[in-house]
């Protein structure tokens, strides 16, 4: 007979230190070898997750190798091992059952019974109940580590200029990065952008904490941590559930003697002035608008295509990878293009659109009848079908389970029977998938028709007058994509350019510019 071992702790210290995982995996060995079971390496799953989450890598496993009969026992710890809440150990009691695997605890054991499933029940409420009261008693702990002067958490990679002394549970310096923390504050003093230190730092082969490249995020965090001048606080912010939630200043618990300073007052201060004056030197709206954002992108490399003004009046648009980053050269070469120009040609054929709504919205209705089904049964009418049956086989299954624990029906039976139930429950399920696709699409359709009418009735009547923020949306919603070089633009829509022939894409070529705005090259397909 063979069985399978699984063990859990909550934290990667625990695992670690080998306090846990390994006694538990000693013991879980003698509990088979008294029993008669043999464990195949293959069959031994540990892992480091929460007892109060379900959904467990290792666990899920476990599960699917017990549904597919590869062991006859599952052997744990104790029931906290398997969860902490106690309708998921019951669950799980349930699942091991109807897959004919025996659960086998080392320190407790239930028997099958009614009793058997209470205790299994109280087990796990009393490990939720713990779980509950060791967060609050670590929250508790922190806090009084906090106020005798003791940075409470750990520091993960750490802060970038210091290691942490484990014994000292303080900050130590180290020279190397030091020297690299001063000069970051140095260069922000005197007026570099954060962008530039980025790319210097980069230049100079110069990695981050975690080995990683620079970035300009990077610095602005660093520079505005108040650590470097031997400040550091405690309770700047507390997690409810998924949620970080900050805390106000005047409730942050200052530790003076866990980082020593490394940048004086003076520095820091006047590197915060000048990341402020940059910021308001860079705040607010660009002063000129671009119809094409987010519509446009490079005919040559496929990258978003952004404006950007010459001598604050000329507008342009160009390839973003044009400029380079904080991590990485330029990689387009590709020249400037005509705003205006550009802009005239694309907002021409979205007025060709709005101008002919009636033959828009015909072609709609035409897509829309192409989603039926070839035996003429509506998707709505399939779908609704489709999800009768998946109830009906939830239901033969729940009767099946009833029926095996009344015994009325053997162990094989219900297999055979679960089995045939869970194939038709595939199939129907691969086919609402389909359906849910198909309905979905048409949504999307009848959506857009809806969107066309009121529309083009709306600002048929201005289109000579028509405002930026109208156009914008004209170009939503007829969902335009524009692929473009200094030579050539593409102009893609969701409905026809050409009525006659339903079109779905027109190319022009654009005027030659002077040589300065322009840069020759061949156009590349666009995958």
């Amino acid at each position: 007979m063979k069985a399978a071992i699984y063990c859990r702790v909550s934290t990667e210290d625990q695992e670690k230190e080998g306090t846990s995982l390994g006694s538990q995996l000693a013991a879980c060995l003698e509990k088979a070898k008294e029993l008669g079971y043999e464990v195949p390496d293959n069959l031994l799953f540990k892992e480091t997750y929460s007892g109060l989450q379900l959904n467990r890598p290792q666990l899920d496993i476990l599960k699917d190798k017990a549904n597919n009969g590869e062991f006859d026992a599952v052997i744990a710890y104790s029931p906290d091992r398997l969860s902490r809440v106690g309708e998921d150990i019951l669950l799980l009691l349930k699942q091991f059952k109807l897959a004919g695997v025996k659960l086998i605890l080392v320190r407790e054991q239930f028997e099958d019974s009614i009793t058997g499933k209470m205790l299994a029940f109280v087990f796990g409420w009393a490990s939720e109940l713990e779980a509950e009261q060791i967060k609050e008693r670590t929250k508790r702990g922190k806090r009084t580590k906090a106020a005798n002067g003791f940075l409470p958490q750990g520091t993960g990679i750490g802060l970038y200029g210091y290691r942490w002394d484990k014994v000292a549970k303080k900050r130590v310096p180290l020279e190397a990065e030091v020297k690299v923390v001063q000069r970051i504050f140095s260069m922000i003093a005197e007026g570099c952008t954060r962008f530039e230190v980025a790319k210097v730092l980069n230049a100079d082969n110069i990695p981050t904490k975690s080995g990683s490249k620079w970035h300009p995020l990077t610095i602005e965090r660093m520079v505005t941590n108040l650590a470097y001048t031997g400040m550091t606080y405690f309770g700047k912010t507390t997690r409810e559930g998924n949620k970080l939630i900050n805390i106000p200043r005047d409730k942050w618990v200052a530790l003076p003697d866990v980082t020593p300073a490394i940048i004086t007052q003076e520095l820091f201060t006047r590197a915060q002035r000048v990341l402020k004056d940059s910021k308001i030197l860079h705040r607010g709206r660009p002063q000129n608008e671009y119809l094409l954002t987010g519509h446009i992108r490079c005919g040559y490399c496929n990258s978003p295509v952004i404006g950007s003004c010459l001598m604050h009046r000329y507008r342009y648009y160009h390839c973003r990878a044009t400029y380079p980053t904080s991590v990485k050269d330029a990689t387009c070469n590709a020249g400037y293009i005509h705003a205006d120009e550009v802009e005239r040609i694309v907002w021409d054929e979205v007025r060709k659109v709005i101008e002919h709504p009636d033959v828009i919205l015909s072609d709609i209705k035409r897509r829309m009848k192409a989603h039926d089904n070839g035996d003429g049964h509506k998707v709505e009418e399939e779908l609704k079908e489709i999800n009768q049956k998946l109830q009906s086989c939830d239901e033969r299954e729940k009767r099946l389970v009833s029926l095996f624990e009344f015994d009325s029906i053997t162990r094989d039976e219900l297999l055979d029977r679960v089995d045939k139930v869970k194939a038709e429950k595939r199939e129907a399920e691969t086919r609402r998938v389909q359906l849910i696709a198909i309905k979905a699409q048409t949504v999307d359709i009848g959506s857009l028709e809806s969107q066309l009418d009121e529309f083009c009735r709306n600002i048929k009547a201005s289109l000579d007058n028509c405002s930026f923020l109208n156009k914008r949306l004209a170009l939503d919603t007829l969902q335009v994509k524009v692929i473009a070089t200094p030579e050539k633009i593409a102009i893609t829509m969701s409905v026809p350019l050409e009525f006659t022939n339903l079109e779905q894409s027109r190319e022009y070529t654009l005027p030659v510019r002077r040589k300065r705005y322009t840069r020759k090259r061949e156009l590349v397909a666009v995958g």
